[in-house]
C-alpha cells in the first residue's frame, strides 16, 4: 500500500507591507472623527435619501433671511421681516428636527455595530470620542444657527448706501450673532447626543429627540395659559426657550413670540439652567461611554 502524499501548500504573495507614513496619533484620530462626523450630518458619501432632512432643513433656514435681505434691498428699513434676535426663534422648529435626523447617525450604530473598543484601543480615550463628536454635530448645526443670521447681517450691510456707515451701524451685532448661534448648536448637539446614547436604534433615539422637545413644548404652552404663577415657570420646560433665555440674558433683544417675554423670571434663571442643562447632557454621556468596555 502506497503512502499517502505529502500535503502540498502554495504560498502567494499579495502586496501587504508595513505602514512607514507619518503617524497622525491622538489629534489625526480625533480630526478624522470629526470629519467623518460633519460628513454623516449632511449624508456626504451616502444615498441620496439621506441628504433630504440635512440639506433641506438648511434650505428652509436660509430662506427667510434671503427674503429678508431682498425686501430690505426694495424697499429699505420700513419692513424689517426679521431681528438678529428673532431670527434663531422664527427658525427653531427646524433644529429639533435635524438634530432627531443627524445625532443618532452619529452615536447609535458605533454601539450597535460593537466597534467602539475599537475607538477605544488606541490612540483615543472617551473623552476625545465625546468631544469629537459633540464637535462634529455642533460644527452642522452652526450651518443652521449661524449661517442665516451671517447673511442677513451681510445682507444689511450690503444694502446700505453707504458701505463703510452701514458697516459701522451693524458691526456691534456681530458678537451676539456669533455667540447666540455657536450657543445653541453646542447645547443642542449635546443634549440631541446625550439622548441618542442611550437608545438601541436610530428610530427609538430620533423619536426620543423629537419627543423631548414636542412634550417640553407643550408643557410650556398649556403652563403659559394657567396663568401668572405657572406662566413664569413654562419657558424652563422648553429647550429652546432656555436658550432663547439665555441668550437674552447674554447679548440682549426681546422676541415678543417666545415664552420668555411672558415669563417674569430673572434672565440669569435660563443662563443657569443653560448650564444645568449643557453640564446634564455631558455627564450623561460621560457616564454612558465609561461603561463601554474595551
Amino acid at each position: 500500500m502506497s503512502a499517502s502524499p505529502e500535503p502540498v501548500g502554495t504560498i502567494y504573495d499579495i502586496g501587504y507591507r508595513h505602514y512607514d507614513g507619518p503617524r497622525l496619533g491622538r489629534r489625526g484620530a480625533i480630526a478624522a472623527i470629526v470629519g467623518a462626523g460633519l460628513r454623516a450630518s449632511f449624508g456626504l458619501g451616502r444615498s441620496g435619501r439621506s441628504k433630504i432632512i440635512p440639506w433641506g432643513a438648511l434650505v428652509l433656514a436660509l430662506i427667510p433671511a434671503g427674503v429678508a435681505v431682498a425686501v430690505r434691498v426694495l424697499v429699505g428699513d420700513l419692513i424689517d421681516l426679521y431681528s438678529y434676535s428673532n431670527y434663531l426663534w422664527g427658525i427653531g422648529a427646524l433644529f429639533p428636527i435635524f438634530v432627531a435626523a443627524q445625532a443618532p447617525e452619529l452615536v447609535v450604530n458605533d454601539m450597535r455595530h460593537r466597534v467602539l473598543p475599537l475607538y477605544f484601543s488606541r490612540p483615543i480615550g472617551r473623552f476625545d470620542y465625546i468631544t469629537a463628536k459633540l464637535a462634529a454635530l455642533s460644527l452642522a448645526l452652526l450651518a443652521l444657527t449661524l449661517l442665516p443670521v451671517l447673511i442677513l447681517f451681510a445682507g444689511r450691510v450690503l444694502a446700505a448706501e453707504d458701505f463703510a456707515a452701514g458697516l459701522g451701524d451693524e458691526i456691534g451685532a456681530l458678537p451676539g450673532i456669533l455667540g447666540s448661534g455657536v450657543l445653541h448648536a453646542v447645547v443642542l448637539a449635546a443634549l440631541g447626543l446625550a439622548i441618542c446614547s442611550l437608545a438601541a436604534r436610530r428610530a427609538y433615539a430620533a423619536g426620543a429627540v423629537l419627543a423631548v422637545f414636542l412634550i417640553g413644548g407643550v408643557m410650556a404652552g398649556t403652563f403659559q395659559e394657567q396663568g401668572r404663577g405657572l406662566a413664569d415657570l413654562a419657558p424652563l420646560f422648553n429647550p429652546l426657550a432656555i436658550l432663547d433665555g439665555a441668550r437674552q440674558w447674554l447679548f440682549g433683544g426681546v422676541v415678543a413670540e417666545s415664552p420668555v417675554a411672558a415669563a417674569d423670571l430673572p434672565l440669569a434663571t435660563y443662563g443657569l439652567a443653560t448650564v444645568l442643562l449643557l453640564g446634564v447632557s455631558l455627564a450623561i454621556l460621560a457616564l454612558r461611554y465609561r461603561r463601554v468596555t474595551t
